[in-house]
């Protein structure tokens, strides 16, 4: 009963997909282009690498979508729960986007729109960068007219706050891009094939730091009953942060 107990609990607690192979960018509702996905994974890759060594290290920035019916739905959709069960940051040094899009048609073509923007922080990303600054650089990117292709949008947010992270987090003089040359690799770079990113299996899952020990329990403690009576996976750089739901909101006006 007891471990039944514990599985359900797990099971409950499940309610958000899984993290993806490709833990910085997690785009559910398959909108954004390869080029853009394989950019932010790599800038996501490299900020983790290059400030381990740094005082208060191992920064991440995951960007996620989802596809909503109803605006409504978003308010089934906790930032600070998706932010601590992917476990972004290691010790709370993590920033979390998520971009919700509504299905549209128009002339019988189906389109996704952008209706709302949320941000979480870590804790510890708290002390450098504020949740006011984190609204500034989204109306200033996402939301601005600058840009008419919403990858060239979420790209330039993504530098942005890179940019955040570096020179305010760590101290670095500047963080130099150039979106003209993002915008010849993305034309240059056209999508081949993509499917819908896939949630870790349930078993990578448990062995990945991602699953809580309540979770890994109830997968262990089944087949240690079953051993006793009857005679690793790949992980992630997920550093397992959590948050005290600092963030933003954004709606589109």
């Amino acid at each position: 009963l007891f471990t039944l107990l514990i599985f359900l609990s797990a099971c409950k607690k499940d309610e958000y997909p899984r993290p993806t192979n490709a833990f910085y960018i997690k785009d559910f509702a398959n909108i954004l282009y390869e080029a853009t996905r394989d950019s932010i994974r790599r800038e996501g890759e490299r900020l983790y690498e290059s400030t381990q060594e740094e005082t208060d290290g191992g920064a991440q920035l995951v960007i996620a979508t989802f596809e909503v019916e109803q605006i409504d739905d978003i308010a089934n959709y906790d930032k600070t729960d998706l932010y601590r069960q992917w476990r972004i940051g290691d010790d709370d040094m993590g920033i979390l986007v998520i971009m919700f899009f509504k299905p549209y048609t128009e002339n019988d073509i189906e389109y996704l729109e952008l209706v709302e923007t949320q941000v979480e922080l870590g804790y510890r990303m708290e002390q450098y960068v504020s949740a006011s600054q984190l609204g500034v650089i989204v109306d200033n990117t996402l939301y601005s007219d600058t840009w008419d292709d919403l990858d060239l949008a979420v790209m330039h947010m993504e530098y942005e706050l890179l940019s955040a992270i570096y020179i305010d987090a760590y101290g670095y003089e500047s963080f130099n891009y150039d979106m003209s040359v993002f915008e010849e690799y993305l034309i240059n770079n056209p999508d081949t094939s993509y499917e819908n990113p896939i949630s870790m299996s349930w078993l990578i899952f448990l062995l990945s730091p991602f699953s809580t020990w309540g979770e890994k329990l109830s997968f262990a403690i089944p087949i240690l009953l079953i051993f006793l009576i009857g005679g690793r996976a790949a992980i992630n750089k997920g550093g397992g942060g959590s948050s005290g739901g600092a963030g933003i909101f954004r709606r589109r006006r």
